[in-house]
């Protein structure tokens, strides 16, 4: 575990790590954050394998079994975060901040638009377009979706966030309707860069520009 400190905000990130025991920090940090004991954190962490079903998910969304999920290795797991199914893996950065909705005067839809933001300028720099759908959340390269975001807002404290494609395995999403989506796929940067920038690269770079965005740092 690494971390660091941007301005105002900390950066900690992970590792690899499950989903549950990263959730575990995420919900203390939450707690931390709320009672003012906390400055605002940001945590990066690349998950094992695991399904994660947003609070609208639907059960079809599963194309097989909970069982021939778990007889993979591959967990599935309910949370509050917004949005629907999405896959985690290693080679996928996930970032998770912790942050005061209320001291950085944000609506959710602002929040949401920065980390979009965030994420489009850092794909920018490693010659790759992406774009925003305003009916489907998250980052596109054309029909492919880069990006999955899906956060919530408890007591103006933001947790959960984003999950980007980096050099992953694409082929759990295949197990799938990603986020509940028919008619379009998944992609990531190794698929579409010639010299894909490293984990830390992009780890980096994306918690640089999510800082930048945020007026606390």
């Amino acid at each position: 575990m690494q971390t660091k400190t941007l301005d105002k905000i900390k950066i900690i990130d992970l590792g690899r790590m499950r989903y549950h025991d990263a959730l575990q920090r995420q919900e203390q940090a939450h707690a931390d954050v709320v009672a003012e004991r906390s400055q605002p954190i940001i945590f990066t962490v690349e998950h094992e394998p695991v399904l994660t079903m947003g609070k609208n998910s639907d059960a079809e969304n599963l194309l097989f079994s909970r069982d021939f999920y778990l007889a993979q290795g591959v967990e599935i797991v309910d949370t509050e975060r917004g949005g629907q199914i999405t896959a985690h893996m290693p080679g996928q950065l996930v970032i998770y901040p912790i942050l005061n909705m209320s001291q950085l005067k944000f609506s959710v839809r602002d929040y949401v638009n920065a980390l979009e933001e965030a994420v489009i300028f850092t794909l920018s720099k490693y010659g790759v377009t992406a774009h925003r759908d305003f009916e489907h959340p998250g980052v596109w390269v054309g029909l492919e979706k880069i990006c999955a975001l899906g956060v919530r807002i408890k007591s103006r404290v933001s947790m959960h966030g984003l999950a980007l494609n980096v050099n992953n395995d694409l082929s759990l999403f295949q197990k799938i309707i990603p986020c509940g989506i028919k008619a379009r796929g998944v992609t990531n940067l190794l698929s579409l860069t010639s010299d894909c920038p490293t984990m830390d690269m992009v780890r980096q770079d994306l918690t640089g520009e999510i800082v930048s965005r945020l007026p606390c740092r």
